[in-house]
């Protein structure tokens, strides 16, 4: 398939000044550390606390089951959640969440791929994904312990090496200053999620991942989709679409598909749905037709506070997307890959 090749991602996200290389590019970036901002652009204490924002989240599908897990640092708190859905029953598993404060037991780090560090403990819960050193693989794990739910545990792996390359988006943030996003999809998966005395094995499973860490406007709000799933002849694929975020300069576009060993840019989306029903079906497209989606949610993880001066509007459905992806002129037919679309509107 004829498509746009992407620039190599360069070997530190700031220049010799410490300007940010804004575009976006294939692969992963070694290091995003704020100090190597220039002093124009460091915020200076306490902004930087206040406006730092990194997370990791991973999205792991199967034609079984649907397990998500995000790692958030915020600056001045810390949260963490662990959802899952039985896409054959179309039905809540388990949807669990932590609050705490960034140190020893919440942190996500510095380094997006090899390096990682993520972790969050709360009451009865642990989640964490790494990436020790050079190794080709991610390891996502969880215990969770309630009365309800029993004993979960999630043991994955995240295989990086013959995959396609990541994606990294570097833009400026308008109310902020910079955001640097790192995207990987259309990963192979082995190990199993257990819930309630049932085994799920999650070995040929697709993974998308996320990486994110900037110095984010106090009112932050987008829309958000990541599925990642099989065509119908078992090819993995993954896709990445967004809309008001990472859209603050003409080269910074997270939008792609990963199929065929290739990460694929794809137009500036738009989403339809109903704000006050995020359950009803939602609508993801592109100007150029050629993204043209479908997604059907069958659970909604929620955090919604309103503490006057913070503020959190975080709804993310879990559920399968129906459609198609037009790339190089080939269409491609979605269908029931797993995935989850985001509405998000933050005072923070």
């Amino acid at each position: 398939m004829s498509v746009e090749t992407l620039p190599s991602v360069p070997s530190s996200w700031v220049d010799s000044h410490g300007t940010p290389r804004y575009g976006t590019y294939a692969g992963e970036l070694p290091e995003m550390s704020l100090a190597a901002l220039g002093p124009s652009l460091s915020p200076g204490f306490p902004n930087a606390i206040l406006r730092r924002k990194r997370w990791h989240y991973t999205l792991i599908g199967t034609p079984e089951v649907l397990v998500v897990m995000a790692i958030a640092d915020v600056g001045y708190a810390a949260n963490g959640f662990l959802a899952a859905v039985d896409l054959a029953a179309r039905s809540k598993l388990l949807d669990v969440s932590y609050l705490g404060l960034p140190g020893p037991l919440a942190r996500v780090g510095d380094h997006p791929g090899p390096g990682l560090s993520a972790e969050i403990w709360g009451a009865g819960g642990h989640l964490r994904a790494r990436r020790p050193g050079a190794n080709p693989r991610y390891q996502v794990e969880a215990d969770v312990l309630t009365l309800r739910s029993r004993y979960t545990k999630l043991r994955a792996e995240v295989l990086v090496a013959g995959g396609p390359p990541a994606l990294t988006v570097i833009s400026p943030v308008a109310g902020g200053v910079v955001n640097v996003t790192q995207k990987h999809a259309g990963l192979l998966t082995f190990g199993s999620f257990e819930f309630k005395g049932r085994t799920y094995s999650l070995d040929g499973g697709v993974a998308g991942m996320d990486y994110s860490h900037g110095l984010l406007a106090r009112h932050t709000a987008w829309r958000w989709a990541m599925g990642a799933g099989r065509l119908a002849d078992g090819t993995p694929l993954g896709f990445n679409l967004v809309e008001g975020f990472n859209e603050g300069h003409a080269s910074a576009n997270e939008n792609a598909l990963w199929v065929g060993g290739k990460v694929v840019p794809l137009g500036r989306a738009r989403f339809t749905f109903n704000r006050n029903d995020v359950l009803e079906p939602w609508a993801i497209t592109t100007p150029d037709r050629e993204v043209d989606l479908r997604f059907r949610a069958f659970h909604v993880h929620r955090d919604m506070r309103d503490l006057k001066v913070i503020k959190s509007h975080f709804l993310q459905p879990l559920g399968v997307f129906r459609g198609s992806i037009v790339v190089g002129g080939q269409r491609l037919v979605i269908d029931d890959v797993p995935g989850v679309t985001e509405d998000q509107d933050m005072v923070w």
